[in-house]
């Protein structure tokens, strides 16, 4: 657990010491009034344990793998300001068994997938000759998504559907390093910001008796282990 705190901090200062010591030609005012970019980033969240106690559960085996690919594109209306939309497509899978309270083995396995259109607005502020700039991104999210997971329990096997719909208002900070006037490397951390999300729970098929929960949330916290990668193109 502790690597996976510090490895974000060590990355950014990494990032932070490439911008210092980059000495490519001068690049003044990248982002200027009518310029446009393309980005592509990707984020990964893996885990795999075995034998594992954790705080209600002995794990005996856990395999998760989440991965989330984001396309966007935007036009600087002014200097270092643009408009731009995004569109992503998530997946995740986990499989897991662990032992309950009467030391019996019970496997879950799911997998789920989600789509978001993304309208968003940047503001850029560039360091310098404008080589290394952090920019600030306040985006309106639409997600859907859906999700089954099967519980292998002692004496059944229970399976659960899962359809939402999310809509969260966000603010999120990054880094940009330009290789040159047109190529950039950015990374981005995670979303803080409000969200409301209506999702619909179907146990075993039995559409009369489904669950219907409405969540609203304010997120405050900057989620330092939610790091996304990823690579663009100003023009």
């Amino acid at each position: 657990m502790k690597k996976c705190i510090v490895f974000p901090f060590v990355f950014l200062l990494t990032f932070l010491g490439m911008a210092q010591n980059y000495n490519s030609d001068s690049i003044t005012n990248v982002v200027s009034q009518h310029s446009k970019y393309l980005n592509l980033s990707f984020s990964l969240d893996q885990r795999k344990a075995e034998n594992e106690n954790q705080l209600l559960r002995d794990v005996i085996d856990q395999n998760k793998l989440n991965y989330k690919v984001t396309v966007s594109s935007g036009y600087a209306i002014k200097e270092n300001f643009t408009l731009g939309v995004g569109l992503s497509y998530g997946r995740n899978r986990e499989d897991i068994t662990f032992k309950n309270e009467d030391n019996g083995e019970i496997t879950n396995k799911s997998i789920g997938q989600d789509f978001s259109f993304i309208p968003n607005i940047r503001k850029y502020i560039p360091f310098g000759t404008g080589k290394f700039q952090i920019f600030v991104q306040t985006e309106l999210r639409f997600t859907y998504g859906e999700s089954l997971q099967r519980n292998f329990l002692v004496n059944e096997i229970e399976k659960i559907e899962n359809d939402f719909f999310e809509l969260r208002l966000g603010v999120q900070p990054g880094a940009i390093i330009f290789f040159d006037k047109n190529f950039a490397f950015e990374t981005s951390v995670g979303l803080v910001g409000l969200s409301s999300k209506w999702s619909t729970e179907t146990v075993n098929g039995d559409v009369d008796n489904q669950t219907k929960i409405t969540e609203n949330n304010i997120d405050l916290d900057l989620n330092l282990l939610s790091l996304k990668l990823g690579v663009a193109y100003y023009f």
